[in-house]
């Protein structure tokens, strides 16, 4: 019998609960939305969401005919509408997740179709059985270049894989291992070269040479043998602390705060069961700790995730670049035509331009350990980034009004006056209430409610504490 929980909230599910609810398991929900979570409740609710069935089939970027299929602004700008049009946000939302998990740069992979099919892996098997995942990015090629897996062979392992692998995608620093386990993991994952694509010779995958890897005894965390790379990996997943700190990075990055140990005990009871990603995930969404009123404003929206709620609550149409290249948008833009730079849709530079004054790129993070959590998105440098691209979206928006859709609507909303404007941002940012200190800062930037009050009341409300803690 599968894993099933059952939340014991002492009251009904409010629509503020519901609205929480959709923006950390999502990117946020509107009225209907919120009241049909009100009305199903919360299992019903999770179930839904964490559902395979109801995600579309992925389809890469259009490809460039040559060597190079595309590049990394193509890239960003597919997995930016991918995870803003989905009919599954939460799966693209956790998708999101393992790739600050998994954290891999183009940098240094420098191939970006690598990184795009890593992104389709992780979002393949981001609810399953977690020694399917970590056995599949054992075998990714963006993650073999980015930490130097074909280099490892026998009688020289390089230990950068090994040591992650224990360190920041299972286990946790220090935590039930030691150096000598780092050594004897990475022997066993020796001779893991890349696989090349016989046309192109481009990397596809890895697979194991023979000659390269180490056949000897191995130690590791108490388990001796022949081991190989699936031998450690199927330790690692059955230790408690791996379950521990799986649990703790899940609540860090979904609820935000510090965890309690009772939480952790009960979600890593969960996952321990059957390993399974959606039973983990299920039990944090359906504690009832997570609707602790320090939860709700325990968490900083990263720079991505504000984004793609940007996209979907404003309406705003971006290019298919599974349908059209980067490379043609730009040859037409060369060319000087109109079309299809109609009004209404995104030209995908431009919400990279946002994630880039905001310090946030996907496939390009800082370091292996992934983006940090919390405070660092506080300091000036990007408090000062979230206020100009606050004010480059509320310009964008009201200037787009060509179409008669969204920056006309918002037009709408301001003439109306204060209040109708308020009410219009806070179904666009998925909440159910703002602050008086919000509502205020709102209407005074409205003044008297012409085109640029109305970009400037949404520069505030995309700056407010609403919004960065959501």
């Amino acid at each position: 019998m599968g894993f099933r929980t059952t939340i014991p909230m002492n009251v009904s599910l409010t629509r503020a609960d519901a609205a929480h609810l959709l923006r950390r398991a999502g990117w946020g929900g509107r009225s209907a939305e919120i009241d049909r979570v009100v009305a199903d409740g919360v299992e019903a609710t999770v179930a839904r969401l964490l559902d395979p069935a109801t995600a579309p089939v992925l389809v890469e970027p259009k490809a460039i005919p040559g060597f190079v299929p595309y590049e990394h602004t193509a890239a960003v700008g597919w997995f930016l509408r991918t995870c803003a049009t989905s009919t599954a946000p939460a799966i693209e939302r956790l998708t999101w997740f393992w790739h600050g998990h998994f954290a891999t740069s183009v940098d240094k992979v420098d191939m970006v179709d690598l990184l795009v099919r890593q992104l389709a892996t992780l979002r393949r098997l981001s609810l399953g059985r977690f020694d399917d995942l970590l056995l599949a990015m054992a075998n990714d090629a963006a993650m073999n270049i980015w930490l130097d897996l074909g280099e490892s062979v026998v009688g020289r392992p390089n230990e950068n894989f090994a040591r992650e692998l224990l360190e920041l995608f299972s286990m946790g620093a220090g935590n039930g291992y030691t150096q000598r386990d780092v050594v004897e993991a990475a022997r066993a994952f020796t001779g893991h070269g890349l696989a090349l694509d016989r046309t192109y010779h481009r990397p596809i995958g890895s697979r194991l040479f023979p000659t390269r890897h180490d056949y000897g005894t191995k130690t590791f965390l108490g388990q001796t043998g022949n081991l190989d790379g699936a031998d450690i990996i199927a330790t690692v997943v059955e230790r408690p602390e791996c379950h521990r700190f799986l649990a703790e990075r899940f609540w860090l990055r979904y609820a935000g705060t510090a965890p309690r140990p009772e939480v952790i005990d009960t979600l890593a009871a969960a996952f321990a069961e059957r390993l399974q990603v959606r039973d983990l995930l299920t039990a944090l969404l359906t504690h009832p700790r997570f609707y602790d009123e320090e939860v709700r404003t325990g968490l900083v929206t990263q720079p991505f995730e504000v984004v793609v709620r940007v996209v979907r609550g404003f309406d705003l149409s971006m290019f298919d670049l599974t349908q059209v290249s980067y490379a043609e948008l730009e040859q037409a833009e060369e060319r000087g035509e109109e079309e299809p730079y109609r009004p209404g849709r995104l030209y995908p530079g431009e919400p990279i331009e946002w994630l880039a004054t905001m310090g946030q790129m996907p496939m390009l993070p800082p370091n292996v350990a992934g983006w940090p959590h919390n405070g660092p998105w506080l300091d000036s440098n990007r408090s000062a980034g979230r206020l100009l691209v606050g004010t480059m979206i509320g310009h964008r928006l009201i200037e787009d009004d060509g179409d008669g859709s969204v920056g006309q609507a918002l037009l709408d909303s301001g003439r109306a006056g204060a209040r109708a404007l308020t009410a219009d941002l806070m179904e666009r940012f998925g909440r159910v209430a703002w602050t008086e200190e919000t509502e205020a800062a709102i209407g005074a930037a409205l003044g008297d409610g012409g085109p640029a009050g109305v970009a400037a009341a949404v520069a505030v409300a995309f700056t407010s504490p609403e919004v960065t803690l959501a």
